[in-house]
């Protein structure tokens, strides 16, 4: 089966200085190859500075390597405009933080609707698809809870 989602070769070298003799180079990411296929779901574990929020940011399209290619459905990311990645990752990518990135005003469905409202889904459509996320990951009962309402790992998932 093809990968939806393809790195290939990916650098972030986050040098300190241009290229002297004293210059210091930390990379982030060292030549990474990565692959997902349509309908899997994976975990990115490693200790604290080891580049998993790089690699995460590299493969949405939010920072762009050093060097590597991340492919989408085909489609080189670096290759599209700014506005062609934000959309991409609206439509396209699910993301879950470390720390709560919840709008304590609003209860979950339509914390979960709000980011594709803001990519120009209905109300309807974005809070019936929400509320399938929430059955999915059996919280279908916390649909009209605000974050305060809620655990830590109810907020996480």
């Amino acid at each position: 089966m093809e990968h939806i989602l393809h790195a290939t070769d990916l650098v972030m070298d986050y040098s300190t200085q241009q290229a002297t003799p004293n210059a210091t180079h930390m990379l982030a990411l060292n030549h990474v190859d990565f692959g997902i296929q349509a309908g899997e779901s994976i975990a990115v574990m490693g200790p604290s500075g080891s580049g998993k929020s790089t690699l995460l940011h590299a493969l949405a399209g939010i920072i762009t390597p050093t060097a590597g290619n991340v492919m989408f459905r085909g489609a080189n990311l670096a290759r599209l405009s700014d506005a062609d990645r934000t959309k991409l990752r609206r439509s396209a990518f699910g993301f879950v933080f470390q720390s709560g990135q919840l709008l304590p005003e609003l209860p979950a469905i339509e914390n979960i609707a709000l980011p594709m409202m803001l990519g120009g889904a209905s109300y309807q459509q974005a809070t019936d698809t929400a509320m399938l996320w929430l059955e999915r990951l059996g919280l279908r009962q916390l649909a009209q809870q605000r974050p305060g309402e809620m655990s830590g790992g109810q907020m996480q998932r």
